[in-house]
């Protein structure tokens, strides 16, 4: 007897979780219908993804475009809220919040709880699963319980304060719903077990990739010293699990009929902070990572914040379905340390923007030459920056990787003009921080501003409003006016030469 049909609809980001999930479910039989924001909705507050970053991100979930063709029966992109009609959904997993801290689509989390209803209104009697984040559900004790009514404590990072808001939102909205619904909270994301692999490298990733190189510069150099200082509390406990446990777990979670109302999804062998951070310095050559107060580490604040932060979770309920599902225990060691760290650095850290991509790399004498040779040519005929400059907005432009100071954009006296400014000057109001490769790609209009900040090439600070009018004029002043392949590579050979 043929096994029936089950469907699945996915509202959500292709994300470092959801990502993965859809592979997973497709390979187990199910359909899944993917949601995505239409192109004319391109710089809406959604965290949805485009249909065409949708397809692409779900294509390496699979591993590749040959591998997900062979499923793509199964796979269903969809406008927020289209439903197929006569299709009897098996699941409608609510996933607006991204996990690990994704900075660029985490602060919209909060506004999708009003697209909920839209969709519950539409499929009713489907099961749901809401899927939230721990960060979202601390007691004012540091616990996070597995109730529904508790008094949260005050956001610790911008971060909590996000997971805090979605979760409180969604449960509002969800008090007078009579269908079954179901919330599992995640805790951070790191790469699989066996290969290492992950969809974004984001969460745990920025202080992998920190200590990485900070390990490669300490056996570079002529002292036998290898220590490394890093702010972190020994005995607590920083929840990361690896994603294809998580997506197991979740898998098992969404085909048992007796299922619990809550699920706080953690490592049933979990790791004080001194023990995984061990393991992490074995795998990086028998690195020391020493307990400081302070450390010289870029890490996000959140981050920081958490490697710091003694937060414990109830989890009565995952041992349960742990022993049901025969959940083996996971082995996050020096292998697995070595495994995950080999993946990021293979693929330079999920950095797409490579020299060889551009053929000319990034160097100060490249962004002086174009802010301060040919950009200041375009200013004052008409352009749209001086559209955007008119509107009443300062623009500024911070290269990461640029040891000069970042460039200002701004409206004197009725003319654009383009100067410097230092740290301690005031912020302009709308800010674009990029890479330095970001740059090369951008200016030769070979990747458009909207995709390189759909996928955190650029950041953009700034009013909403304000920031979305000014980046499609940004977007549009790149296109319509790139910098010729040839003056880049003369400048390369300039640079090259000094």
């Amino acid at each position: 007897m043929a096994t029936p049909q089950r469907t699945a609809y996915i509202w959500g980001p292709v994300s470092s979780f959801t990502g993965p999930l859809i592979a997973w479910l497709v390979k187990k039989g199910w359909h899944v219908h993917v949601a995505c924001k239409s192109s004319i909705n391109l710089l809406s507050l959604s965290p949805l993804d485009l249909r065409s970053a949708a397809q692409a991100a779900i294509e390496k979930a699979f591993g590749g475009h040959g591998k997900a063709k062979a499923f793509q029966d199964r796979i269903k992109i969809v406008d927020p809220i289209e439903f197929r009609k006569g299709t009897v959904y098996d699941a409608i997993i609510f996933a607006g919040l991204p996990p690990n801290f994704d900075e660029s689509r985490a602060p919209r989390a909060p506004w999708s709880a009003g697209e909920l209803m839209d969709i519950l209104a539409i499929c009713k009697g489907a099961p749901l699963f809401i899927i939230s984040s721990l960060y979202g559900g601390i007691q004012s004790d540091g616990v996070v319980p597995e109730e529904l009514e508790f008094a949260r404590r005050k956001p610790q990072t911008t971060w909590e304060g996000i997971c805090q808001q979605y979760e409180l939102r969604l449960l509002d909205k969800l008090s007078k719903w009579e269908s079954p619904w179901y919330l599992v909270r995640l805790p951070i994301l790191s790469g699989a077990t066996d290969d290492g692999s992950t969809l974004n490298y984001t969460g745990l990733y920025p202080l992998l990739r920190e200590v990485h190189q900070k390990a490669i510069a300490l056996k570079s150099s002529a002292s036998r010293k290898k220590e490394l200082e890093l702010s972190f509390n020994p005995n607590s406990t920083l929840w990361f699990m690896p994603i294809d446990t998580a997506v197991y777990t979740f898998w098992r979670f969404l085909e048992d009929d007796q299922r619990t109302r809550i699920l706080n999804l953690i490592p049933t062998n979990t790791l004080l902070n001194m023990e995984w951070l061990g393991f992490l310095g074995k795998a990086l050559g028998g690195i020391n990572i020493q307990d400081a107060d302070e450390d010289k580490l870029g890490l996000p604040a959140a981050l920081q914040k958490l490697l710091n932060d003694n937060v414990m979770v109830k989890n009565r309920n995952l041992f349960e379905v742990a022993g049901r599902y025969h959940i083996p225990p996971v082995q996050v060691d020096e292998s697995y340390f070595e495994r995950i760290i080999a993946k990021a650095a293979a693929v330079n850290w999920g950095e797409p923007l490579e020299k060889k991509d551009s053929g000319v790399g990034y160097s100060d004498r490249l962004a002086k030459y174009y802010f301060e040779e040919f950009l200041p040519g375009l200013l004052n005929k008409g352009s749209l920056l001086d559209k955007a400059l008119a509107q009443g907005h300062s623009i500024g432009f911070i290269i990461k990787e640029a040891s000069e100071p970042r460039w200002l954009l701004k409206l004197i006296e009725g003319q654009s003009v383009l100067e410097r400014f230092e740290p301690s000057d005031e912020r302009p109001q709308i800010c674009f921080k990029l890479s330095g490769e970001a740059l090369v790609n951008l200016i030769q209009s070979k990747v458009p501003l909207h995709r390189a900040l759909l996928f955190r090439w650029v950041e953009v600070e700034g009013p909403v409003l304000d920031t979305l009018k000014v980046t499609n004029l940004v977007e549009r002043f790149f296109k319509e006016n790139p910098v010729q392949a040839d003056q880049l590579s003369k400048l390369q050979v300039e640079n090259a030469a000094v």
